[in-house]
C-alpha cells in the first residue's frame, strides 16, 4: 500500500452482495444514511446451493420495496413451488404450502436483486472489490482492500460474506465446527421422469443418517433440476465418507430415486459446497458490527435451505442500525439487542430443526412413525414447522 492512500467513508458499509447484504442495503435506502456495498466478485457470479428460497424470502424483500414480488415472478427465471413430496422407503407424502416457496438461479437471482440496490442513490456498489482486514476503532471500522490503496471506513460494518466470512473470523473469531457444518454436492439434471414444476422433492435413506436428497425444479426446458445431497462434517470425516461417490450410490440404493433418473441426463459438474447449519448461536454481533446470513449461521439443519433467513436477518439487522444511528450508540452491549431479537425470530425454530434432525439420525425408525402420524394433518403441521 502506498503513503496516499485513498479513505472512502460511508455510514455503514455491508460486506458482501448476495442476498442478506443486498436486502440489509435495500431496507437502509430512506434512511439518509451513506451505505457502501463491497463483493470480492463481479457480477454476475454463480453460488452453488440449492436454490430454493421460502415465501418469507419474497414476503420480507416486498415488504421493502412493494413492487418487488410482481417484478420477481415475472422474471422469466423464476419458478413458483406450491408442494413438497417427500419420499421414504417407497412411501411419500405431499405437502401443499399455503404460500408458495421459489427456486431461481443463483446467478441470476443475486444478479437481480444487486441491480435493485444500484438504484438507490444513498447506495454506492463495489464488486472486484476484496477486504483483507477490518480494525475496529473507538469511533470507526477501516476496511483494507486487497492490493489496493483505497481505504473504507465506516461507523457500523455488517458482515454478509457467506459462510466463510472474514469479518466473522477476524471480529467473532469464528472457527470451523464440524457438528455444526455440512458439506455438500450440486448438479442439475434434466429429462427427469414425473419432474412437477411446481413440486420440489425430497429423498430419504437410513443409509445417510436420513439427511436428504434434494430435487428442485428450475425454470426452462426438458424437465431440469438443481440436485443436490448433504452430510454432517464432522460424519464425512469420521466415516471418510467421499460426498461425490455417496450421491450417486443415493440413486442405486433408493429404487424410487433409480426410477426417476433413469432417462436423466447430468447438465454440468458435481460442485461441492459448504453450509454453516444455524443449530448453535455464536456471536453475531459486537463493537460496531453486526453479521448476518451464512456469516451468521442461519441454515436450516433439516431443509438444509438458507436464503430466507439470510434475508430476514438482513432486515433485522437493519432495523438496529437505524436504532444506532438514532441513539449514536455502537457499542457491543447496546448492539446486543440484535442477538436477542434474531433468536426470537430465527435461531430458535433453527435449534428445534437442528434436535429433530440429530434424534432422526440415531434413531432411524422415528422417520418411520413420522410418516405413519403425518396422516394426521396437526402432525404435519408441526412438521411443516421444521423446515
Amino acid at each position: 500500500m502506498g503513503n496516499a492512500a485513498e479513505i472512502k467513508e460511508y455510514d455503514v458499509i455491508i460486506i458482501g452482495g448476495g442476498p442478506g447484504g443486498s436486502c440489509c442495503a435495500l431496507a437502509l435506502k430512506d434512511t439518509g444514511l451513506k451505505v457502501a456495498v463491497i463483493d470480492k466478485s463481479e457480477f454476475p457470479r454463480d453460488k452453488v446451493c440449492g436454490e430454493l428460497m421460502h415465501r418469507k424470502t419474497i414476503e420480507t424483500l416486498t415488504s421493502i420495496v412493494p413492487e418487488f414480488e410482481e417484478e420477481f415472478k415475472k422474471y422469466p427465471k423464476t419458478s413458483v413451488l406450491k408442494h413438497t413430496r417427500m419420499h421414504y422407503k417407497g412411501k411419500s407424502i405431499v405437502y401443499d404450502w399455503v404460500g408458495e416457496s421459489y427456486t431461481c438461479p443463483r446467478l441470476e437471482f443475486d444478479n437481480f436483486l444487486l441491480n435493485r440496490v444500484k438504484q438507490e442513490a444513498n447506495i454506492s456498489v463495489f464488486t472486484g472489490t476484496t477486504p483483507e482486514k477490518y480494525t475496529v476503532a473507538a469511533d470507526s471500522v477501516t476496511v483494507t482492500i486487497k492490493n489496493s490503496d483505497i481505504i473504507f471506513k465506516c461507523k457500523l460494518l455488517i458482515g454478509a460474506d457467506g459462510v466463510n466470512s472474514v469479518v466473522a473470523k477476524q471480529l467473532a473469531d469464528k472457527t470451523l465446527n464440524r457438528d455444526h457444518y455440512l458439506g455438500a454436492v450440486r448438479t442439475y439434471f434434466s429429462n427427469i421422469t414425473d419432474l412437477r414444476s411446481d413440486t420440489s422433492e425430497v429423498f430419504f435413506n437410513s443409509k445417510f443418517h436420513l439427511n436428504c436428497l434434494w430435487v428442485f425444479p428450475v425454470q426452462g426446458k426438458n424437465n431440469m433440476a438443481n440436485v443436490g445431497f448433504g452430510l454432517l462434517s464432522s460424519d464425512i470425516s469420521k466415516k471418510k465418507i467421499n460426498l461425490k461417490d455417496a450421491f450417486y450410490e443415493y440413486f442405486k440404493i433408493s429404487p424410487e430415486l433409480g426410477e426417476k433418473f433413469k432417462n436423466a441426463q447430468q447438465e454440468g459438474p458435481l460442485e461441492g459446497f459448504g453450509v454453516s447449519l444455524g443449530s448453535a448461536m455464536g456471536i453475531v454481533s459486537g463493537d460496531r458490527f453486526m453479521l448476518i446470513g451464512d456469516a451468521a449461521s442461519l441454515t436450516n439443519p433439516i431443509s438444509g435451505t438458507g436464503m430466507g433467513n439470510a434475508v430476514v436477518s438482513g432486515k433485522l439487522a437493519a432495523d438496529q442500525i437505524k436504532k444506532c444511528f438514532e441513539e449514536n450508540n455502537f457499542s457491543k452491549e447496546y448492539m446486543h439487542q440484535y442477538d436477542v431479537i434474531l433468536e426470537q425470530n430465527i435461531y430458535k425454530d433453527l435449534i428445534a430443526s437442528y434436535k429433530a434432525q440429530r434424534l432422526f439420525s440415531k434413531i432411524p425408525f422415528i422417520l418411520d412413525i413420522v410418516f405413519w402420524l403425518t396422516r394426521y394433518e396437526w402432525i404435519k403441521k408441526k412438521v411443516q414447522r421444521l423446515v
